[in-house]
């Protein structure tokens, strides 16, 4: 099953999603394969996205934004993981596919994945719900946000009876927060905003996540703003950092993540500055410095990575060996890439091996 993360300001509508379900799900007895065979799965996903637009999207924006990780499968070969972005009713949504050995095969995991959850389990727990009579439980009203959203997941079948996990990310002096719900059996991550106490962010994200699930007493807590940057900017913003990972994955995923970098950077730079290079150049010139001081095997080196694209170097940090000193320097292009850095703080003594910028903490309640 995908894991479902909602980033962004809003939630969105269960009364709007269970409508779309009701209307796409199979009746009792029908297959749960989609009826038109001849149809790619991923055209059938852009269809059902495309059934749920409220708002006008930028011109010649894509309705299916895609996103790829990957991992190393043994010692020579990839594996990739599809992450699919969509609006549905105004409302950003990400969902993460599986492993695979190829991006097209990726692809069409998460693809389907969606589909079947989005309308095959939403639309039997619609029908369950219409049959037993069941509907969306109700919490005290004089509650905390927090334990009004506790209470929910406890007393909710589609949350299957189970406590919310809760995460703060500080940032600055500012503390965001995400809530983890297991939703029909799917993990799904809600995200919250920046917020000056932890308190005012648990609180902020328990809202969003209980409009979005519809509880009773937040049904018209927020609206989706037709020019928030999910539905106006070229691409949908993405997601927090590793949010499809637990934290023993995302471990994994950062090995993973080093072990690839040069190979990942260089094909980056060479598909954004394909236009600027001379044929046969290069896209980076690397130099070395090493510690003579230094008596450990292998030695400690310094590599500065020169993009003349970019019109600047990247100074790595110290590490040992040649190669993890490239990975450093690497990384800098790639965080600059990203928009998180200026050209001129891409140096070692802006960087240091252990990524001490924002502060992550697991919260058990």
């Amino acid at each position: 099953a995908p894991s479902a993360a909602l980033c962004g300001s809003q939630g969105r509508s269960l009364v709007i999603r269970r409508a779309m379900a009701a209307r796409l799900a199979p009746t009792a007895g029908q297959p749960h394969e989609p009826q038109d065979m001849l149809k790619g799965v991923v055209a059938l996903l852009q269809e059902f996205v495309q059934c749920s637009r409220q708002f006008a999207a930028p011109q010649h924006r894509a309705i299916l934004q895609w996103t790829y990780d990957q991992r190393m499968a043994g010692a020579m070969s990839l594996e990739f993981r599809a992450n699919v972005a969509f609006l549905l009713d105004g409302v950003p949504h990400h969902v993460a596919g599986g492993w695979q050995a190829s991006k097209k095969s990726a692809q069409r995991d998460v693809a389907e994945r969606t589909l079947r959850f989005f309308v095959g389990t939403w639309g039997e727990q619609f029908l369950r719900e219409e049959v037993g009579g069941g509907g969306v439980p109700e919490v005290a009203l004089g509650s905390s946000h927090v334990q009004a959203l506790e209470d929910f997941c406890l007393a909710s079948e589609a949350c299957g009876h189970a406590q919310p996990k809760w995460l703060q990310v500080r940032k600055g002096r500012s503390v965001s927060a995400q809530v983890e719900v297991e939703l029909l059996g799917v993990r799904h991550k809600f995200a919250g905003c920046a917020k000056a106490s932890k308190e005012e962010a648990f609180a902020d994200v328990a809202r969003r996540v209980l409009w979005y699930l519809q509880c009773p007493g937040y049904e018209r807590l927020f609206m989706p703003d037709p020019q928030g940057p999910a539905v106006s900017s070229s691409r949908i913003p993405d997601p927090p950092a590793k949010w499809a990972c637990s934290s023993a994955q995302a471990d994994e995923f950062k090995k993973a993540q080093r072990k690839t970098a040069l190979m990942r950077v260089q094909n980056r730079l060479q598909r954004e500055l394909a236009k600027m290079m001379k044929p046969g150049q290069s896209v980076w010139e690397w130099s070395f410095e090493v510690d003579e001081n230094d008596r450990m095997w292998p030695p400690l080196y310094r590599a500065t990575a020169s993009v003349p694209g970019l019109g600047g170097s990247f100074v790595g940090a110290w590490a040992r060996g040649q190669r993890e000193a490239q990975v450093e320097a690497s990384l800098l292009v790639e965080e600059f890439l990203d928009g998180g850095r200026e050209l001129a703080e891409c140096s070692a003594s802006s960087r240091s091996s252990t990524d001490g910028g924002d502060s992550i903490e697991r919260t058990a309640r």
